[in-house]
């Protein structure tokens, strides 16, 4: 069976509102919300997976700036449908 996927990014920080509440709980619903969101529409979560991309600087920037590289990582919902 062939299936369609989708990849939906994970946000690096949820904001789980003031100090004091419990924070734990509120960055499980918020990630729980956002699973639910890209769901619909029959859209089943297949997988976790984490993607890492690399951005060069450019020629003047490596030159004159000292500006190195940059690579950054990725948490991404897969999702199938079939």
């Amino acid at each position: 069976m062939a299936y369609d996927y989708k990849c939906v990014p994970v946000p690096e920080t949820f904001f789980t509102g003031k100090t004091g509440k419990d924070s734990h709980s509120a960055a499980i619903s918020s990630y729980e919300q956002l699973i639910k969101n890209a769901a619909q529409g029959g859209w089943e979560l297949d997988k976790i997976d984490s993607v890492e991309s690399l951005q060069k600087s450019g020629y003047c920037a490596k030159l004159i700036c000292k500006t190195p590289d940059v690579s950054v990582s990725y948490k991404l919902l897969i999702f199938r449908k079939g």
